[in-house]
């Protein structure tokens, strides 16, 4: 029996129908589709200069954006990029395998949020660096064609770093507004095409643009930040970021609130017994969220709660992967108790002792927080607290935790000095 499509819809007096697209045509007086001939002879190009090192990686962790929604678009490069280049999400996706999935990207803004209004440049930095990669961004605005141009070369002809560009469709004469896509290629001809891995390609396939009307694509600004758009490079850290069991349970709206007053309390502490006390004692909260959660527990946009809800995570194992995180986190509280050396000084309640002793540790080994510190208390600090941050499994934890404090502040630093916000424009607003 032959397959054949379902009907089109007839519309019904008094109902409306609702509209569907399959698709929208490339337009090509801008752009080559990757799969027609002249697209094929780029990529035949490109592959003899020796412009195809990005497209190997990506092209095995391609991925189509898991909503309709072009706000998803960032979500979607990043993913790609970060399991090209074998970054470990330390969360099960499909027990026994650690993958990462679109729904976990939520550090740095909430991800219902997210799906709602996008992300811009600014936050895609920030949840790159949360989730275990160096990035280097540059907006339109402060770069050249001529820079843009280097940079494009440097990530398609290396294996060691990928570039996510954030333009504007419409420049590119599409339909949309901004949007987020890994650089797959680059070849000299035509007087330089870049390859675009279009992360939304239930709209638009894969394509070779000018590299001119690229970088033209990026000055439009991002109508939330009214800033140019850009691009970022990624990279693997030098060191690698090793899984851990804790986060940071706060994001951009709510990490001012928490931070503020907590690295000014550094700024003013004059012992290192005065410091952590304080810190304790604010921290102790006993009637709210731990400012550091497990992957499993604590926060209403928590790991979990976002993997559920994804069609491609396995539900069946699901309660066991949350039994052996509880299992996992019981024993790392134990290791606390046992060898951290904050942990024996703080004089608070069991409950949440060990998140808020990792909470205090990486704090303190935020580069903007050891700045405010007076040198005395600096120096206590280092030579209390070495044991903890030098011990493999305390260290771990901590590290995870600071990269994505760490994170928080650049985005603020970012958007201050581009918006002329609480700083001037000038530097941390603390």
């Amino acid at each position: 029996m032959l397959n054949t499509p379902p009907p089109v819809p007839v519309p019904v007096e008094g109902k409306k129908v609702k509209e569907s697209f399959y698709m929208r045509e490339l337009p090509t007086d801008k752009l080559v589709g990757y799969e027609s001939p002249e697209g094929k002879e780029l990529f035949k190009a490109a592959l003899m200069e020796g412009g195809l090192e990005a497209f190997f990686p990506l092209s095995q962790q391609f991925l189509t954006n898991k909503s309709s929604q072009s706000t998803v678009c960032g979500l979607g490069t990043l993913c790609m990029i970060l399991n090209a280049l074998k970054i470990d999400p330390a969360a099960t996706w499909r027990k026994p395998w650690r993958w990462f999935t679109q729904e976990m990207l939520d550090c740095c803004r909430p991800l219902d949020w997210v799906k709602e209004n996008g992300i811009t440049l600014a936050e895609f930095t920030c949840l790159a660096k949360c989730n275990g990669l160096d990035a280097s961004t540059r907006f339109a605005d402060e770069t050249s064609f001529a820079e843009f141009e280097r940079a494009v070369r440097a990530c398609t002809f290396s294996t060691g770093q990928l570039m996510a560009v954030s333009y504007s469709r419409a420049t590119l004469g599409q339909t949309g507004s901004g949007h987020f896509s890994p650089v797959g290629g680059y070849t000299s001809k035509n007087g330089g095409m870049v390859l675009i891995l279009d992360v939304a390609r239930f709209k638009y396939p894969s394509y070779w643009v000018p590299i001119s009307t690229l970088y033209s694509a990026l000055l439009p600004p991002d109508a939330v930040s009214n800033q140019p758009r850009g691009y970022s490079i990624l990279r693997r850290p030098e060191t690698p970021v090793p899984p851990s069991l804790l986060v940071l349970n706060a994001t951009k709206p709510t990490w001012p609130l928490l931070y503020t007053p907590l690295s000014k309390l550094c700024e003013t502490a004059s012992s290192y017994h005065e410091l952590t006390s304080a810190l304790g004692a604010i921290l102790r909260s006993p009637s709210g969220l731990p400012t550091v959660s497990s992957r499993y527990e604590g926060s209403h946009h928590s790991i979990l709660t976002s993997l559920s809800k994804s069609p491609s995570f396995d539900t069946t194992t699901c309660s066991e992967a949350h039994t052996e995180y509880r299992q996992g986190v019981a024993s790392l509280r134990r290791y606390f108790r046992e060898n951290s050396v904050l942990y024996k000084e703080l004089e608070l309640d069991e409950l949440w002792k060990t998140e808020i002793t990792v909470f205090i540790l990486a704090l303190l080994a935020v580069g903007d927080v050891r700045r405010r510190l007076g040198a005395g208390v600096r120096e206590e600090v280092e030579r209390r607290l070495q044991g903890d941050y030098e011990d493999e499994r305390i260290g771990r934890e901590v590290e995870g935790v600071r990269r994505q404090m760490e994170s928080l502040v650049e985005l603020g630093d970012v958007e201050c000095r581009r918006e002329g916000g609480c700083c001037g424009g000038k530097g941390t607003c603390g």
